[in-house]
């Protein structure tokens, strides 16, 4: 699928505004969210450490399972459930150095107990009872609620630890960070937003100058010259639309200047045809009468002959000169061109037959009406039927086959012959005019040839191979528009 200039830039701005929208999101995510942990490490640990010396190891001690009820016990408890209150945590608990309950702030918790939760924080807990504070990594509790907890070191009177204290607390910035996400995600979608509007007025900057000077050259491709290209940039794309325009006009200026110089050299071409055609017309009238008047001579009479036909040759080449310098206006009608090829065919008989060429059509009677000059059309049939006759001179046959093209509104004829053939130096200048490889003649025919389809919007392709044959392919438009 072909993406158009515009789309292309307005995706690869977009994409670009997106991608660093989304690293710049995550690094700015992963700092705060970073930030935020090591904050809330320091406080549990605070917590615990202030927590921890505010009991005395001695007397925790002495407490045995069954001992809840005694006034330690309930004091003790009373301490941890008013710090625990103070500092918004979930739980604080205390433990003696094998990982059993001594106190907790929660009063469904007997001396003794085992913490299970607490083998998963072996390396800290080992850091608390080396005497060091130490937090946790985050970890779900029951709740599903997100936590972590900080461990600090029970001291007795002699500043042994005999006991770890630790402190669990929910992750209150998690929140924070969870509205964070979601007010980066709302900005994202907006900045992408955004960032396709803006590359769209931006790309629309460039691309629609561009498209302009697309459709001008277009237009100057189709003929049109000087079309001009609307713009009011001042950037180098508003630069180059100033130059188009001063190259579409002077184009069009020099396009007058060729078309008046090639009107002049026509008419004084077809001036000097004519004027030359008129004194062979003479010279054939006199020859005639001096026939008349010359005894009865065969050699003088043969001399007479060969005179009067090397005039004929020379008005022929006039002829010639005037159809190339001077081309006959198209009547267009329906041309059936079954019936213009079977028409030259009958004109061409005599010849054909006395150099015993046999022509075979093949798909003619399918090829649908087309609307063009059936008498330039003749004359180009006759050319290249000529030349395949020039070619052919043991003789042969000429296929002439015929193709209707309705995905191009078009016909594909093609004249094979199984004449000598042309080298590839003179098939590339087949159609210039006055090249000619024979001995007689302007070189004008196939040149004249093309130009006459060329005005029916057709072309003309040779293809040949010496000793094996040539082919002529005309492709013609069944319509004036082509």
């Amino acid at each position: 699928m072909k993406l158009r200039l515009q789309t292309k830039a307005t995706l690869t701005i977009a994409l670009l505004v997106v991608s660093v929208l989304t690293a710049s999101g995550y690094f700015f995510y992963d700092a705060a969210s970073r930030a935020l942990d090591a904050e809330m490490g320091e406080r549990l640990v605070a917590i615990a450490k202030t927590s921890a010396a505010q009991l005395n190891g001695k007397y925790l001690r002495v407490l045995q399972p069954g001992d809840e009820q005694i006034r330690l016990y309930q004091s003790v408890q009373k301490k941890l459930q008013a710090m625990r209150d103070a500092s918004e945590g979930r739980e604080i608990y205390v433990f003696d150095l094998e990982g059993k309950s001594l106190v907790d702030s929660r009063e469904d918790v007997p001396i003794g107990s085992h913490y299970r939760a607490l083998d998963a924080d072996q390396i800290h807990i080992k850091q608390a009872k080396q005497g060091r504070a130490a937090v946790s990594v985050g970890f779900h509790g029951k709740d599903d609620a997100f936590y972590k907890s900080a461990y600090a070191p029970v001291r007795d009177e002699t500043g042994n630890i005999v006991a770890i204290l630790a402190v669990d607390a929910s992750v209150l910035f998690l929140k924070t960070l969870e509205k964070m996400r979601r007010n980066m995600i709302l900005i994202g979608i907006a900045s992408t937003f955004f960032a396709i509007a803006l590359s769209l007025l931006f790309s629309r900057s460039i691309v629609v100058p561009i498209q302009n000077l697309s459709r001008a050259a277009q237009q100057i491709k189709a003929g049109e010259f000087g079309a001009q290209v609307q713009t009011h940039s001042k950037d180098e794309v508003g630069a180059l639309a100033e130059t188009f325009n001063e190259m579409s006009i002077a184009i069009k200026e020099r396009d007058y200047k060729v078309s008046r110089l090639a009107e002049e050299l026509r008419q004084m071409a077809a001036g000097l045809a004519h004027e030359v055609r008129n004194p062979l017309n003479g010279m054939r009238i006199f020859l005639g009468l001096l026939k008349r008047r010359l005894p009865h001579d065969p050699k003088a009479e043969e001399m007479v002959e060969q005179v009067d036909d090397e005039i004929q040759s020379l008005n022929r080449i006039v002829t010639e000169f005037l159809d190339f310098a001077r081309p006959t206006p198209l009547q267009r009608q329906a041309v059936n061109l079954s019936e213009v090829i079977d028409a030259v065919s009958a004109l061409l008989h005599t010849e054909l037959h006395d150099d015993a060429v046999h022509i075979q059509t093949t798909n003619l009677q399918c090829l649908p009406t087309i609307d063009a000059d059936a008498e330039q059309l003749k004359w180009a049939f006759t050319n290249l039927i000529k030349n395949a006759l020039q070619a052919m001179p043991q003789g042969g046959t000429l296929t002439i086959s015929g193709q209707p093209i309705p995905a191009e509104n078009a016909v594909r004829l093609e004249f094979t012959d199984t004449g000598i053939g042309m080298s590839p130096a003179v098939v590339e200048r087949v159609f210039d005019p006055f090249f000619t490889t024979k001995d007689t003649g302007t070189g004008l025919g196939l040149a004249v040839v093309k130009r006459v389809l060329e005005n029916h919007f057709g072309t003309i392709a040779c293809r040949s191979e010496e000793g094996k044959g040539t082919t002529f392919a005309i492709l013609i438009a069944t319509g004036s528009e082509g």
